[in-house]
């Protein structure tokens, strides 16, 4: 029989464990918002492609070199689907590109809340693809963030971008957020079998292969600093993966969930740290409304009627 002593001790570790992996997700967000703000830091110096294609070379490299620490140098990175991976390589790498161009060609806080949408293109495609069964209530918080996302576009001030449609950044956004969509249903499937050096081996190794063309397509000559800039962006996307992991292993769903949804936060704060982005308050008002459908999301059943 389970004494008070010993369930106030399991209480306390379980609200250690969320804590601890809550903390362990907001570096992972805050580490990718770093990642998809790459374009813009880097301006007109280098092509977008060709920052993908050295930030995917730097991101197998590192898998590698920890493989080859682990002594797991073949085991570890082989799988019985290699055309699955291709597959999601496709997705994320050209998501990514999507996401990355509108990043760096509208402001921060618009794209990150555009990119929140894939939260709704997962339901859709987990409705279609697995199966899952979705009631009323997920489309309806989902039609919030949409609402919310249209109004950041809609009404956001760049004194980057001034003057400018914003209507073909938004449009790569919502493009990046849907690949990112179908990325994440497949790393769902693969998740299941293959072990993670594996994963991370693969969608790196296909990333830069399909990079290779349009990096080389549009190349411009850069010195040896801006390659190791973007090399460094390959640990960087290791280790916020790797933050991914142990918070997902730590918090519950319920506490997980919400914490992508800070990813608006921190590329609101990047953009008026470092490009002087100061949303208004009708904008702030569509964050608010893709945090609110964000979460509504995640406090909802996955599956089963609603």
């Amino acid at each position: 029989m389970m004494t008070a002593a010993n369930s106030t001790a399991e209480n306390g570790s379980l609200l250690g464990n969320n804590a601890r992996g809550a903390l362990w997700l907001l570096a992972s967000t805050a580490l990718f918002t770093l990642i998809f703000a790459s374009g813009r830091f880097a301006g007109p110096v280098l092509a977008i492609p060709q920052l993908l294609l050295l930030r995917y070379a730097g991101g197998f490299l590192t898998v590698l070199v920890a493989a080859a620490s682990t002594r797991r140098a073949t085991d570890g990175l082989r799988s019985p689907r290699p055309g699955q991976h291709l597959l999601r390589a496709c997705f994320g790498c050209f998501g990514g590109l999507a996401a990355v161009y509108a990043a760096a060609h509208m402001p921060m806080a618009a794209a990150s809340a555009i990119g929140l949408l894939d939260g709704l293109f997962i339901v859709l495609l987990a409705v279609v693809m697995l199966g899952e069964v979705v009631g009323w209530r997920h489309w309806l918080a989902g039609l919030l963030c949409a609402v919310g996302a249209f109004g950041v576009v809609a009404f956001q001030a760049s004194p980057v971008k001034e003057a400018t449609n914003l209507a073909f950044p938004a449009a790569m956004a919502l493009l990046g957020a849907l690949l990112m969509a179908f990325e994440a249903i497949y790393i769902k499937r693969l998740t299941r079998d293959d072990p993670p050096l594996a994963i991370l081996a693969h969608v790196n190794l296909f990333s830069f292969l399909l990079m290779l063309g349009p990096a080389l397509w549009s190349w411009k000559p850069i010195g040896i600093w801006p390659v190791l800039a973007c090399l460094s962006l390959g640990p960087l996307a290791i280790l916020a993966q790797y933050c991914t992991i142990r918070g997902y292993r730590l918090a519950d769903m319920a506490v997980a969930g919400p914490i992508g949804y800070s990813w608006i936060l921190f590329a609101a704060l990047l953009g008026l740290a470092a490009f002087g982005e100061v949303p208004d308050s009708r904008a702030l008002l569509g964050c608010t409304l893709i945090l609110a459908g964000g979460y509504w999301l995640t406090r909802l059943p996955r599956t089963g009627a609603a």
